[in-house]
């Protein structure tokens, strides 16, 4: 299982590759496979949620859709709106106790590149009671929160709150499954073994697809549940997930590593794992809150667009009820949550990049932790730069559909709404445009992270965050710029965190600490 430090070179190496760039392919496209694979099941649930009263549902007819065109745009950008939202609050909460797979992949890499396999299968199972009982605890917070949250974050989108809260009740009670996944995950991650998680993840993504498309629309015997039956498929399909990982780490060469031992218990290690973790999750919560209040700064652009709309209709909003406006955007052929369901969008199109730039940050917390703990710092250093190099380069070659093709890429989530596709255009060219640096932000984060630097991770994410809710607020509405100006301000989050973990990375302050 331990790669081979002195040569640093794979088992297998086709001639026309460095041996370095090779490696780093080897365990990098597995993972980011994987993670875009797994980050898919919430663009499905986009997906089908935009062919709701379309010719892919099977209740569909022209008659019907022409006599209720209106609700049925409501139905869909409420849904897409409330999912998007729903996948950050899920986060918030899965995100901040997935921080424990992060510190897990770092301390077996680690204990790996040393050559110590009863160590690695001591963290791994700790990191799993550890993620159980935490999850167990904050599924309770977190289904608490949720009038609260969606109450705050879309005022105003009566239609986002009621479909969002619904949907994210049936998210947030597989919470336990979720975190669990990660920390299993971070096993075989930090052994290099990024493959076994894209298999599994292609898996249950292929499931998700079936059972979203029978559960959306009520086909093969299920009930029609539309956006709530979208969150029943993500959940069932995270919980099969769960049982092939676990499943596949008793097999084979992995019975080594002795997991699953109750022997392995230390309240010491666990303890361990969650402070070198806790930065990382600290910084993942807020991170997380801040692009939560990102979206409510979409909100009242909403608000505002649709009061200047009916202000030139000559109605009052002023005087109007939440229903009242809602019912009369619709008469003017728009709806309370256009920007809201846009932004939901070009978050499912960047999550490819999101996940992509986590796959090959996942490959250099691997190699830079694995480098360290065999001694050779400065080849960790190179082992960084070039999956930023690589990744980065791939990444931005994507980015190129987006600055030629949006509008096209924005229909394929909706494909009726032409309103949608304008409002989320020139968005999604700014993204294309900064490609290159999310993914060399998220593999520069990981790399330092790995190396033993968690809290100067966090403290970097922390300003970025501290920048992006005000800096959205200025661009889009103090400035003017709408809905291109926030998504503009998320471009400056994304270089500070660039441009800070790539000064530190190259400084290389970490090239003597241990984890």
């Amino acid at each position: 299982m331990k790669l081979d430090h002195q040569d640093s070179k794979p088992r297998f190496t086709p001639g026309f590759l460095p041996p370095r760039i090779w490696r780093i392919l080897a365990i990098a496209m597995p993972s980011a496979i994987a993670l875009v694979t797994q980050g898919l099941i919430n663009q499905v649930d986009l997906f089908f949620i935009g062919q709701i009263g379309t010719a892919m549902d099977p209740q569909y007819t022209p008659q019907a859709a022409d006599s209720a065109k209106q609700l049925l745009e409501s139905v869909r950008t409420d849904g897409q709106a409330a999912v998007g939202i729903s996948t950050k609050v899920l986060w918030l909460f899965a995100g901040m106790l997935s921080s424990l797979a992060i510190g897990t992949q770092a301390m077996v890499a680690r204990r790996d590149g040393e050559g110590d396999q009863r160590a690695v299968g001591q963290v791994a199972f700790n990191s799993v009671v550890l993620s159980i009982g935490l999850s167990v605890v904050f599924t309770f917070v977190a289904l608490l929160s949720l009038p609260a949250l969606f109450g705050y974050i879309s005022a105003g989108a009566e239609g986002v709150i009621q479909t969002g809260i619904a949907y994210s009740q049936v998210r947030l009670a597989s919470l336990v499954i979720i975190v669990w996944t990660a920390s299993q995950r971070a096993f075989f991650d930090g052994l290099g073994k990024t493959w076994i998680f894209m298999v599994i993840a292609f898996g249950m993504n292929a499931f998700n697809i079936v059972l979203d498309y029978a559960l959306v629309f009520g086909v093969f015997g299920l009930p029609r549940l539309e956006t709530v039956g979208a969150a029943w498929a993500s959940a069932i399909s995270a919980v099969l997930g769960l049982i092939a990982l676990v499943a596949w780490s008793g097999l084979g060469n992995f019975r080594e590593f002795k997991l699953w031992k109750l022997a392995n218990m230390s309240w010491r290690l666990m303890g361990k794992i969650f402070v070198f973790s806790l930065p990382n999750g600290l910084a993942t919560a807020i991170m997380t809150a801040g692009f939560l209040l990102f979206d409510k700064v979409v909100a009242d652009l909403d608000v505002q667009r649709v009061h200047n709309e009916l202000l030139a209709a000559g109605l009052d909003p002023a005087s109007m009820s939440e229903a009242a406006i809602t019912s009369a955007a619709a008469s003017l052929g728009t709806t309370t949550s256009l920007y809201q369901a846009a932004t939901q969008v070009i978050i499912a199109v960047m999550m490819v990049f999101f996940m992509t730039g986590f796959g090959f940050g996942a490959a250099a917390a691997t190699l830079v932790s694995q480098q360290m703990g065999a001694g050779h710092p400065k080849e960790a250093s190179k082992d960084g730069w070039w999956t930023v190099v690589i990744g980065g380069g791939l990444m931005a070659l994507l980015g190129l559909v987006l600055v030629f093709s949006p509008e096209s890429v924005a229909a394929i989530f909706n494909p009726e709404d032409t309103a949608l596709h304008a409002a989320a255009a020139t968005p999604l060219r700014i993204v294309g445009f900064g490609a290159f640096f999310v993914a060399g932000a998220l593999i520069l984060t990981q790399a330092l992270y790995s190396a033993g630097m968690p809290r100067f991770v966090a403290g970097v994410t922390v300003v970025g965050i501290v920048w992006l809710v005000p800096g959205a607020r200025w661009f889009s509405m103090g400035l003017g710029w709408g809905l291109p100006g926030v998504w503009l301000a998320a471009i400056v989050f994304v270089l500070i965190l660039f441009v800070c973990m790539g000064l530190m990375f190259a400084s290389g302050r970490w090239h003597r600490l241990q984890i």
